[in-house]
Parts: structure tokens; C-alpha cells; sequence
């Protein structure tokens, strides 16, 4: 997965320069889902941009008229936006005020140029471009594949790694860039959260998350460091792996460059110092993710966000609770919900447990038929209490959140029967037969909290049914028969711990007309069965 996200940032800057008017500020807003040669196309790369635009305008003191919002540009396109913001700086320029500019960009990338749809436009023209106009200050966020190829910028001195302090070195002149990758990593993005994930954790420390001083500002430096550390996180468990966010200045002079001011946010979400765990919140009505933040007990936490109604998710361990608030508001822990935690897919693409192996067992009557009839005609009757027993071992994969498909194989041994050889009781000739079934398993389950659930189960499959009878003599005769097998059922299952390790209760009927008499009768080792199965997950 790959992706950009260029120059965000001049968003609003020293505290007083949120509300100076001698201060002009400029966004350009660039996301592009279109993939070039090679590429597929992105989902969420111009959702991102919009997300950005949205909260300059909602926390970065920007007007909507000073966002210009640019979606799957071409390259000429995106030259003619650049042109007209260089001309209006150069008008404020002349006009003895200052300008900072903000550019973003999303979208797919290589190591020397961002991709927009079939053509390119170089890093290296980008830079020129973005430079060569004469604003006090101009941030630079990147967010795609290497994009940290676009900080090799004559003057800036790189971060060398997360413990980097910039303070030293920030002015309201200058350039600073956040990229989303290295200069040789792939940027991802991530269908839970429907966007990328660097572009959600940046947006999520400007919504206040990042605030670690909280004076109401995020920093530049704040921002960095909380997406830094988030987007790590989520990354380090994907299939593309750990994707590290960098950050390089060349400011002048000493201070603190605001991004965003939660503070003057016209609603809030405030998470309670007793709220802890893994903390996602959601509009209700666009059931967009606003924030996916780890919470820590202790202190209170502030998301900003616009006024209205959302659900927070809350996942302590195994234990999850859905809390309402309207915003403006604060958690009420009293009145949260307890819900089942649904078992997913991880941001790899595949499942926390997908596999399943069941060792299970049945019991149920033995089927009367035509074959049986012949058996009593001939003077044979049925021994033992006349049940059929079946054992047997299932594998199973996941294939969607609730359905699994995998294969069965089963023994079934059905009772004997025997008759008495006339002029001699103590003679007797004995019938055996048992069956194996090799079946492939659809599955749907149904649960009902995060331990118990339903589940509706088909097969389809092939028999081998075995069939021994014996004389006085002991010289017994086997036939072996092939046919093939079905069965339809449902249960209940309990899984008894985290792991989903538990036990299975059920019914079936099975279909298996397998063994065969020589005057064209055909017995069905099959009909109703009660079992239970004991679970382990991998």
C-alpha cells in the first residue's frame, strides 16, 4: 500500500499569529486515489485530504476560503495551483506581510516523484516549486510510500530518531516536513480505521491527543511525537511492517509553531482520568472514525470535535464497553454498555485465530431401510441397544468474519447384527459394518455475547462403507462400497477462554448411502445424531 500526503502545515503558528490579521496563511490540500502503471488504486487517499482540510478550517485558524482542496490532479493541474499560490504570496510579500503556507499531499509515490494517475510529477520540481515561494514559514507533511525521500532538502538537519527535540530549533521562518516513511518504506493504510495511518494519528494529536503540555496547542513537535509514536504502533503488526514517521527542520531562531488549538474547538469529547484501554471514537450518523487513541488512566483526556452525537468503544483486555455521548460532553462510565468482543481481522489482513481443529463424537439411531429389512427377513436381529456411534476430527479456516470453511473426517460403527444357525443355537453368523466419511464443512456462526453464539453447519462429501460378516467358522467375508456423504445441522457453542478454546453441543442428520447388499439394497449410514466437540484455535 502506498501513499503521500505533501505539505500540511502552516496551519496557524505562534499563539499570537492565530488571530494576526498581518499574518497570511495558505493550505493546498492535495489527495489522489488513482494508481499509476503498476499501481492499485488507493481507497481512502482522498477521504485523507479531506479530513485534513476539515480540521484546519475546524482547529488550525483557517478560513475554508484559504483551504484549497485539489483531488487526482494531474501534474499540470497541480503546477497551476502551486503558480497561483507563489502569486498571492508574492502580494503580501510586496505588501510587507508575512505568509505561511501549508501543502498536503496523498496519494501514491516512488522515490523521486509522487504519482498522479499516469503521469509524474519529480520531488525535485515539488521542492522548486513549493521553495521558491517566498512564505515566513512552510510545512511540508508527507504521506506515501518513501516519502521521506522528499526531506533530502538542502540546510534541514534531519531528526535522528524519536528523541529528537526540534523546540531548539523552531521559528515562525523557515520549512519543517513530516513524512509518513522513510526514504526506502512502504506507507499503508488501514481499512478499520478508513484511511491511512499516519494521516489518522497526525489528525488525531491535532484534535488534542497530542497535547502533551496541555495548553490547548498542539506543536509541530507534539504532533510529531504522538503520531511518531502511534503510527509505529499500529504498523509494527501489519504484513508490510513497522513504518517510522520523520520529521526535519531548518527554522530559525527559538519558539513553538502551532498546528492546531483544540482549545478553540467549539465541541469536545473529555475521556474521564478513570477511563483505560484502547479507546475508538466515532461519529453516529457518518459512522466515521474521528479517533482510535490509547487511553491511560489517571488524567483526563480532550478529543475536539464538531457538536453532535457519537458512540466510544472502549477494549480493556477481553472486556469492551460502548459508551454514548453528545458532544460537547464528557464519558459517563455509569452508563456504558458491556458488549461482546467479535473476533476480526488484524491489520495484516488476516485473523486473530483463524484456524479451528474440533475432535467431536455422536450418537444416534440406527437408520431402517431397505437393506435392514432384508437382514430381518433373513432372520438377523440388531444387538446392543441400537444406537450408531460416530467419531471423528475437523480442520477449519476463517474466510469472513463469521463463516469458516474446512474438512471432516469421521468413523461411524453402527451395531451389529446377528442370527443363530438353524440346528444349532450356540452357532451363530454376525454382520459388521462401519463407515468413513471424508467431507468438506461450510460454517456460519451466530454469536450472542463474546462467549457463547450459534452456529449452522452443511457437508458434502464421499463414503467408504465396510461391511464384515462372519460364519461359525470364523472365516469372515469384507466388502468394501463407496457413495456419497451429506449432513445439515446447528448448535451452540461456548468458548471458555480468550484463545476461543471451548466446547460444541449440536444436531445433525446425516445422508450417507454407502454400503450395499448383493440383491441391490443400499443401506444409509446415516439419520439424526446429538454430539459435542471439544475446540482448539490456532
Amino acid at each position: 500500500m502506498v501513499r503521500w500526503l505533501v505539505i500540511l502545515v502552516a496551519l496557524a503558528l505562534a499563539r499570537v499569529a492565530y488571530a494576526d490579521d498581518s499574518v497570511a496563511t495558505y493550505a493546498i490540500v492535495v489527495g489522489s486515489n488513482t494508481g499509476g502503471p503498476g499501481q492499485i488504486d488507493l481507497h481512502f487517499a482522498e477521504d485523507d485530504a479531506r479530513k485534513v482540510a476539515a480540521v484546519l478550517v475546524e482547529l488550525g485558524g483557517y478560513t475554508a476560503a484559504q483551504v484549497d482542496v485539489i483531488e487526482h490532479p494531474t501534474p499540470d493541474e497541480l503546477r497551476a495551483h502551486l503558480a497561483s499560490l507563489e502569486a498571492k504570496v508574492e502580494v503580501d510579500a510586496a505588501a510587507g506581510r508575512q505568509a505561511r503556507v501549508f501543502f498536503y499531499y496523498s496519494g501514491h509515490a516512488r522515490a523521486q516523484a509522487i504519482d498522479l494517475g499516469s503521469s509524474e510529477l519529480p520531488l525535485t520540481e515539488l521542492r522548486e516549486r513549493l521553495f521558491k515561494v517566498p512564505a515566513t514559514l512552510t510545512v511540508v507533511v508527507l504521506d506515501a510510500c518513501q516519502s521521506g525521500a522528499f526531506t533530502r532538502v538542502k540546510g534541514a538537519a534531519p531528526a535522528a530518531d524519536f528523541s529528537y527535540s526540534s523546540r531548539q530549533h523552531l521559528d515562525a521562518a523557515g520549512v519543517a516536513i513530516l513524512a509518513s516513511s522513510s526514504g526506502s518504506e512502504l506507507s499503508q493504510e488501514s481499512e478499520e480505521l478508513r484511511g491511512s495511518y499516519f494521516t489518522h494519528n497526525l489528525l488525531v494529536a491535532l484534535r488534542g491527543a497530542g497535547d502533551a503540555n496541555n495548553d490547548g496547542e498542539v506543536s509541530i513537535d507534539e504532533a510529531y511525537r504522538y503520531a511518531y509514536h502511534q503510527t509505529l504502533l499500529a504498523t509494527a503488526e501489519t504484513a508490510v511492517g513497522g513504518q517510522h514517521v520523520t520529521f526535519e527542520a531548518d527554522l530559525k531562531g527559538h519558539g513553538e509553531v502551532a498546528l492546531s488549538f483544540p482549545r478553540a474547538a467549539s465541541a469536545a469529547i473529555v475521556l474521564p482520568p478513570a477511563m483505560h484501554g484502547k479507546t475508538l471514537v466515532s461519529a453516529r450518523q457518518s459512522k466515521t472514525v474521528v479517533a482510535e487513541i490509547y487511553k491511560a488512566s489517571g488524567t483526563a483526556l480532550r478529543v475536539a470535535v464538531a457538536p453532535g452525537e457519537y458512540d466510544v468503544l472502549v477494549r480493556d483486555g477481553d472486556q469492551l464497553e460502548r459508551c454514548d455521548v453528545v458532544a460537547p460532553g464528557m464519558v459517563d462510565l455509569g452508563s456504558c454498555r458491556r458488549e461482546a468482543v467479535v473476533e476480526s481481522r488484524h491489520k495484516g489482513g488476516g485473523w486473530l485465530h483463524p484456524y479451528r481443529f474440533e475432535v467431536f463424537g455422536a450418537l444416534g439411531g440406527e437408520r431402517a431401510d431397505g437393506y435392514t429389512r432384508t437382514l430381518s427377513n433373513f432372520g438377523y436381529t440388531q444387538q446392543g441397544l441400537g444406537f450408531a456411534e460416530e467419531l471423528g476430527a475437523r480442520a477449519l479456516r476463517r474466510i469472513a468474519d463469521h463463516g469458516w470453511v474446512g474438512m471432516q473426517l469421521a468413523w461411524e460403527y453402527m451395531p451389529p447384527w446377528s442370527k443363530s444357525i438353524v440346528g444349532d443355537d450356540s452357532a451363530t453368523q454376525a454382520l459388521s459394518w462401519s463407515t468413513q466419511t471424508v467431507t468438506a464443512v461450510a460454517r456460519l456462526t451466530y454469536p450472542f455475547n463474546h462467549a457463547v453464539g450459534m452456529y449452522y453447519e452443511g457437508q458434502l462429501g464421499f463414503g467408504i462403507g465396510e461391511s464384515k460378516l462372519t460364519p461359525p467358522d470364523g472365516m469372515s467375508t469384507t466388502t468394501v462400497d463407496f457413495g456419497f456423504a451429506a449432513s445439515a445441522g446447528a448448535g451452540f457453542y461456548f468458548d471458555i477462554d480468550r484463545w476461543g478454546s471451548g466446547i460444541m453441543l449440536g444436531y445433525e442428520y446425516e445422508y450417507a448411502p454407502v454400503i450395499k447388499d448383493l440383491i441391490g439394497d443400499t443401506h444409509d449410514s446415516g439419520g439424526s445424531r446429538i454430539g459435542a466437540a471439544i475446540v482448539g484455535r490456532l
